[in-house]
């Protein structure tokens, strides 16, 4: 390069610092640029869900609009969810549907055993037509899960005249059958006209075998299509797959993801094929039993979750409200202000929805995740206070505004 005459060399020195400073500048804009470009932290309320029926409590569908960030129906419930509709709720309603039971007669135990053609199934699944499981699931005896007898596994629901026959994920018969009434409903036939739901809800889509071996209605110990629940997993991620593939993104997807046996194991798999998902014994279990190592487990399973922009609904199962407190602030560690949903359970009975004072705080933004302290004991800060959260005594403390609400 020729020079002009007034070009004059600079020291290497000021070179150097030249270009540090430029480094540094260069980084400050990039960091500014990361700043404005990522999503802020938004005000942590405690968005309620709702669900399966219409309340018994006399909770009307103008509170349920007021209150519900979250609501699955099932069919037959359509008045009820336009009513809710009319009263101002704008969130998404889901509709209810077992993902593998089918409402039956008594009789069709064995393939050839008769069937009550007169059987009036409940609608909350998909066989809900009179006749219909005599003449489209009964012949089907691929369709079923047996036990070590030979018998379709069964369960006798209080006030079923009928059982619910335990379905087998891998059949291609039955996903066939699950997926075009799941259609059929969402989109409507020539048979009859969508239903009008938002999306639908599977309830009981399971992670192990255990349910299948020990608690249904005639477990004997086997389930005779699968022997491992590597085995059983596979054939539900299957069924998932095919069902996203047919309904998703069009229509979401949630599912109540049951008998998890290992919060590692399966999870991650089936969530890839879904919009949300429900953790029906959130925090306390079903027994307010839940040792601090598999509570903090099931936290850091429910950020993940969250962390990958999919629904989280937290289900706490209760006797009455002392468990309140720990529940909420268990609630509160992972919210992400979006798509954490909560529901107290007093009692085990979906179809009452009292108002919990407590659960109206507004703690503001989180100021970041939530961290142990020397107590071990579990805290995240927000903009007007904070909660901490102690496993050990399923105890907590809440504070708004330098007031403390719980202790």
């Amino acid at each position: 390069m020729i020079h002009s005459p007034t070009t004059q060399r600079l020291p290497l020195s000021l070179i150097l610092i030249g270009l540090i400073t430029a480094l540094i500048l260069s980084s400050c804009t990039a960091a500014s640029a990361d700043s404005t470009d990522s999503v802020p932290a938004a005000p942590v309320r405690v968005q309620e869900a709702y669900f399966y029926k219409p309340p018994r409590d006399g909770t009307t569908a103008q509170d349920l609009a007021a209150r519900a960030d979250l609501i699955i129906l099932t069919r037959t419930d359509e008045p009820f969810r336009d009513a809710v509709r009319d009263a101002g709720y704008s969130g998404i309603i889901l509709q209810y549907m077992l993902a593998a039971e089918v409402s039956g007669p008594v009789d069709a135990v064995r393939a050839d055993a008769p069937c009550n053609a007169q059987h009036r199934p409940w609608r909350n699944q998909a066989a809900f037509r009179v006749g219909e499981f005599c003449a489209l699931i009964h012949p089907n005896d691929d369709w079923f899960l047996h036990n070590a007898r030979g018998e379709r596994l069964y369960t006798n629901w209080p006030g079923h005249t009928g059982y619910f026959y335990h379905m087998n994920p891998a059949s291609p018969g039955w996903r066939a059958f699950l997926i075009a009434r799941l259609r059929q409903a969402l989109n409507g036939d020539a048979q009859e006209p969508a239903l009008g739901y938002d999306g639908v809800f599977l309830d009981n889509v399971a992670l192990s075998l255990w349910k299948l071996r020990a608690q249904v209605s005639n477990s004997d110990g086997v389930v005779r299509e699968f022997e491992t629940d590597d085995a059983y997993r596979a054939a539900w991620i299957g069924l998932l797959r095919d069902l996203s593939d047919a309904l998703r993104p069009t229509w979401p997807v949630w599912a109540n993801l049951i008998v998890d046996s290992s919060p590692s194991q399966g999870w991650n798999d089936y969530l890839s094929h879904l919009d949300g998902v429900m953790v029906e014994a959130f925090a306390t279990g079903w027994r307010n039993n839940v040792p601090p190592d598999q509570w903090e487990r099931g936290l850091t399973q429910a950020e993940e979750t969250l962390r990958q922009g999919k629904g989280y609904l937290a289900v706490v199962q209760a006797r009455d409200q002392a468990l309140l407190p720990f529940a909420l602030a268990s609630y509160l560690l992972i919210a992400d202000g979006r798509h954490a949903f909560f529901r107290y359970a007093e009692k085990g009975d979906y179809a009452i929805y009292p108002h919990y004072p407590l659960l109206d705080i507004d703690l503001g933004a989180p100021e970041g995740p939530r961290y142990r302290q020397n107590d071990g004991a579990w805290r995240r800060d927000f903009a007007r206070g904070y909660v901490v959260a102690y496993p050990d005594t399923k105890t907590a403390r809440i504070v708004l505004n330098g007031e403390t609400l719980t202790e």
